[in-house]
This record gives C-alpha cells, structure tokens and sequence, in this order.
C-alpha cells in the first residue's frame, strides 16, 4: 500500500445550539488532492438532505464511491453533535479525507433537521425511515457522471451498520459494506446491556418506549433478519471495551453471514477500543466513552478501513 499521510482536522466551534451560530467548513485542506463539492439532494417528501462529496482532482468516469452513513441520535456529516459543537470527535471526515486522498469519492450527510438539511428532526425517525434518507442518498449518487455506479461501498457507525445492512440486504447494487460498532443482537438485549452499563435507566425505560419511536422500533429490531441476506463482502470492526455493544455481537453477525454462505468476512476487534472506536487509555481524561487521551480515530482503524475498501472495491 501506498504511503498515507493521514490529516486529523480539529475543529473548534462556540454555542451549544442545535444550529450552532459558527459556520463550519468542510473544505479540505489546502493540500488535498481532491476536490470538495456541497450537495443538495431533495427527498420525497420535499425536506433537503445538504452534504459533501469529495472525489479525485480530474476523476475520470468510474470512480468508485463510499458513501458514511451516521450513528443514531442528530449528527452532522462528520458524525459530529450539535450538541457537542466543540467536539474534536469527527470519524466521518478523517474516514472521507483518508479515502479521497487514495482515489475513492465520499459522500457524507448532515442528518435531517441537523447542519444545512432541512426538514424535521431525526430524533422522531425510526431505524428504517433512516435507511430510505440514505436510499435517496444512493439514487443520487448513481446519476454522478464521475461514478461507477456498481462501485458503491456503504460505511455504517452503530446504528448507520443497521441501516447499512437493511439496504444491502435488497439492494444487490451495494458492492460491499463497513459494519462499525454495529449490532448482533435483538434491539432489547442491546438495551438491556446498556442498562446494566449504567447508560440507560432502567426506571424510565416504559416510558422512553411510550414517547420515543425509534428507540420502540430499536426494542424490537433483529439485525439476523437483513445480515442473513447480505452476500456482499463485508467488514466488521469493534472495540473490545464497548459498553454499548457486547463485543460479542460481532461474532455473532459474522457467524450468521457465514451461516448463509457468505465467506467474504474481515472482522477486526481492536483491544481497549471503545464504541466509537477511540483508543482507552487508563492515563487519559474520563468521556462518556471511557478515559481516552484523543477524539480521533488513530491510524489504525482508519488503515483497516482504508486497506479493505481498496482490496474489495
């Protein structure tokens, strides 16, 4: 493999709004050698999803393309909270720099309601509403002229996996596909894990069923369902100290594919990473994650992604 000069862009914002009052730039560095292109793309209902799409300097036709898919709760495209503006904690645009800069386009979405999208807040959508935002997101990408439209790799982080495999599950377009932290297991085993990692609490959770759709869909959500009827090959990558995921879950997403017939498997489980990948360190400051010494990804999750993509693409 080529040598990668991998870049982790900080960005500091003010305000704690869900529309912070700072505007943030996606422009890549002054270096890069691809371009950046803000997107609009317009949903069935009316609502605007607005993103960025980076592809190679003078990309001739064909060019294979990923396409980030975010974690559950309102992100922007870098899979960044609005409630965090100034989290140095953005995976998706270290992941859509490392891949650009190697030949292969990326398009990365503000969530509906959340940066420059439009429309109502994805906090009210299920699951599944969410995987036809991305559905939207994949018919547009197909119409690029710099585009081979039977080059598209779908990367999921924790609930982005679900809905990366309920695409790829029937849409056989989809060549391959990055599970992240995603989830084995029924929706109430996960809860249940969580609750007894002190992330949910178990008094309130009729009542989060009652008032929250997705978290009611979530309770009952089976990923085997979709995972079963993926045969496009397929990463898993998890942190061995997830305390929202059971580190199990990847063996057992694994076993199901294989069950199915699907031998096109690269698991990945990283000691003392956590659920969003980041490195623990025992010496580092005390997160919602865990004590971690860096919000970005290091170089080695993101050289597994980027080896396998180019392997399988």
């Amino acid at each position: 493999m080529k040598f990668v000069i991998i870049i982790l862009i900080l960005i500091h914002l003010s305000g704690c709004n869900n529309r912070p009052e700072t505007v943030v730039s996606y422009d890549p560095p002054e270096n890069a050698n691809y371009q950046h292109e803000e997107v609009e793309i317009e949903l069935e209902n009316g609502d605007i999803l607005v993103g960025s799409f980076t592809f190679q300097t003078n990309c001739k036709k064909g060019n294979p393309v990923t396409i980030l898919i975010t974690g559950s709760s309102p992100h922007d495209r870098d899979n960044s909270k609005p409630t965090e503006p100034t989290s140095a904690y953005r995976p998706f645009r270290q992941i859509s720099h490392l891949l650009s800069s190697n030949g292969i386009s990326v398009l990365r979405i503000d969530d509906r309601g959340i940066g420059k999208s439009t429309g109502g807040s994805i906090s009210k959508m299920t699951t599944l509403e969410r995987a036809r935002d991305i559905e939207q997101c994949i018919s547009y990408i197909k119409c690029r002229p710099e585009i081979d439209s039977a080059r598209i790799c779908l990367i999921g982080l924790s609930e982005g996996a679900s809905i990366a495999h309920m695409i790829a599950s029937r849409d056989k377009s989809i060549k391959i596909i990055a599970l992240l932290s995603g989830i084995g297991s029924k929706g109430s085993e996960i809860i249940d894990f969580q609750i007894k990692n002190g992330l949910l609490p178990e008094r309130d959770l009729s009542k989060i069923l009652r008032k929250d759709r997705n978290m009611r869909f979530l309770f009952d959500f089976d990923p085997l369902e979709t995972i079963r009827m993926i045969n496009q090959p397929v990463l898993i990558i998890q942190g061995q100290t997830d305390r929202r995921v059971p580190v199990t879950d990847a063996f057992i997403l694994a076993d199901e594919l294989r069950k199915s017939g699907n031998e096109n498997i690269t698991i990945h489980v990283l000691p003392n990473h956590n659920h969003a990948l980041l490195k623990e360190d025992s010496t580092g400051v005390q997160s919602s994650y865990g004590k971690i010494s860096s919000t970005a990804l290091s170089i080695e999750v993101l050289e597994l992604i980027l080896n396998w993509v180019q392997n399988e693409i």
